[in-house]
């Protein structure tokens, strides 16, 4: 004998199974969720600016850096060739011989010898320029590097002075005053060791070691809103 089907509500039964959230738990984990992602967009965004005030720290420091080593390398060949490498020796003024230093104080440097390694004598300036119009990069030192015409050291034509040049830009001013680096650009010492007062003209052939310091100002740090210096020197040993 068959039994009869049960009849089952369908409709009922599917009722009775539905579920869902209450408008105050949509809320919470609404609120839940935007804490958690503001949270990982808070240190991302931190990353980031590490990132970024790391990278402008290393291209500082590199520029420092990348200066400084052409200076010792040019100062390395300061007074070379000089007249007693000839056999007949020229005189000082001839564009074949370097005399070496030619003007010295605390934020400038002017010097002859063969920096390119070409044969030909190269008049050298590196200098402090506290401000350009032309260049808003500056306060900077820069680095300048002509041929020695036949004249002397002291009367090279004006002319050349407006030629392409290399430098260290935002650099903190030298010295030791309020809002200075703390060091000159340039300090000379003679054979013991002992400081030079660059400004004694006695004091220019004694001079046997120069230090080079140079410190730079960075841009504002993108993590702290502060600004950090980058400062490195460097001591030539003059030949």
């Amino acid at each position: 004998m068959k039994r009869p089907l049960k009849q089952t509500n369908l409709a009922g039964q599917g009722n009775t199974r539905q579920s869902g959230f209450t408008l105050v738990e949509v809320l919470v984990s609404l609120l839940i969720m935007g804490v958690l992602t503001g949270a990982v967009f808070e240190q991302i965004n931190r990353m980031q600016k590490r990132s970024s005030s790391e990278a402008m720290k290393l291209d500082q420091t590199q520029q420092a850096r990348d200066f400084l080593d052409q200076t010792v390398r040019d100062l390395h060949m300061s007074g070379y060739p000089s007249a007693s490498m000839y056999t007949n020796p020229p005189v000082a003024s001839s564009p074949l011989v370097a005399v070496g230093l030619v003007s010295v104080s605390p934020t400038q440097l002017v010097f002859e010898g063969d920096v390119n390694n070409d044969g030909n004598v190269y008049r050298v300036n590196i200098s402090y320029v506290a401000a350009d119009p032309n260049d808003p990069s500056c306060p900077c030192v820069r680095r300048t590097s002509v041929t020695k015409l036949a004249a002397d050291s002291l009367n090279q034509p004006l002319s050349q002075l407006n030629l392409n040049y290399t430098e260290a830009t935002n650099v903190l001013p030298p010295g030791a005053g309020v809002g200075e680096s703390g060091e000159d650009l340039f300090t000379y010492y003679d054979q013991g060791g002992t400081v030079l007062d660059p400004a004694d003209p006695n004091n220019m052939a004694k001079i046997k070691t120069i230090k080079v310091s140079l410190s730079l100002l960075s841009k504002r740090d993108f993590e702290t809103g502060g600004v950090d210096n980058t400062a490195m020197s460097a001591t030539v040993r003059l030949n």
